[in-house]
């Protein structure tokens, strides 16, 4: 798969995805409770595989920062205190 992120990185297919998870991620933090924000990459992308490679790739970079953590297979979780930084660095790659 980390030959994979290399290639969707650098690519037109990050910029294409990227707005959804964006906007994934600031609805869920809007009206959400917990200590957690969870993100289904189900619900980002719907049954686009091209999508759900790029957002899995995504949230595992973000994994790799220490800014969210796998919880199963295709759910990742986000704290609270860390979502601004998840905000910011998802702006970033745009």
């Amino acid at each position: 798969m980390h030959r994979n992120i290399r290639y969707l990185m650098g690519s037109n297919k990050i910029k294409q995805y990227l707005p959804a998870l964006l906007l994934y991620v600031q609805r869920r933090v809007e009206g959400g409770r917990g200590a957690v924000v969870s993100v289904h990459i189900r619900d980002v992308c719907g049954v686009d595989k091209r999508c759900c490679v790029v957002v899995h790739s995504l949230m595992t970079r973000l994994a790799e920062k220490g800014l969210a953590r796998r919880h199963k297979q295709g759910v990742y979780l986000i704290e609270r205190a860390a979502v601004e930084e998840v905000l910011t660095a998802l702006k970033e790659w745009i």
